[in-house]
């Protein structure tokens, strides 16, 4: 079972890489004085074909080879119905997947957010070619990662270098304190 939201997150997004998806926009609104948290994950992959999309809930239903169930959308289904949120999929085959999550930022049932700086840097080790959006908004305010921007900045060197992951990992964090008002990543994202 997924005990972070970061955990769908990041499984989500996989699911965009396997779809071959060269673009992927993750996006984290957390605003506690609306009693709100949402997720999204857009890509411009394969799509889903409706056949598919009517299976997304089966947890017995998997399309990847050599797997008898797949338990990733089941179980962030599952968690947004806990919280009465909402999971909406659209998918346009030959266009890409939007996957949006919905939860009430203050519900007991919420899985906390949970580590997306260790997200964003295991989504890019061994995809240092992927175009990469991370956008997290907190209270209004926001922050952006584009790895398009990091990469023209590198001048070469490649974006899933253990120095660059780790340096990655670092800026998020430190950019994720700030957004939260500098009272600790970890408080923020504990939050709920």
């Amino acid at each position: 079972m997924m005990e972070e939201l970061a955990h769908h997150i990041l499984d989500v997004a996989r699911n965009s890489l396997e779809a071959g998806a060269t673009r992927v926009e993750i996006t984290v609104e957390e605003d506690p004085t609306g009693d709100l948290l949402r997720f999204s994950v857009v890509d411009n992959g394969s799509g889903i074909p409706p056949y598919v999309q009517r299976q997304l809930a089966n947890p017995f239903f998997t399309t990847k080879s050599g797997k008898k169930v797949g338990l990733g959308l089941p179980f962030l289904q599952a968690a947004v119905e806990r919280c009465g949120g909402n999971l909406e999929i659209r998918s346009d085959v030959g266009r890409g997947t939007t996957v949006v999550a919905t939860f009430p930022y203050y519900c007991w049932d919420r899985p906390p957010l949970g580590d997306m700086p260790r997200t964003i840097v295991s989504l890019l080790v061994g995809n240092g070619h992927l175009d990469l959006c991370y956008r997290h908004i907190f209270n209004g305010q926001s922050f952006e990662l584009d790895t398009g921007e990091i990469r023209s900045r590198l001048k070469g060197i490649p974006l899933d270098t253990p120095e660059v992951l780790l340096w990655l990992r670092q800026y998020l964090a430190e950019n994720l304190n700030i957004l939260s008002g500098g009272g600790g990543y970890e408080v923020a994202r504990r939050a709920g």
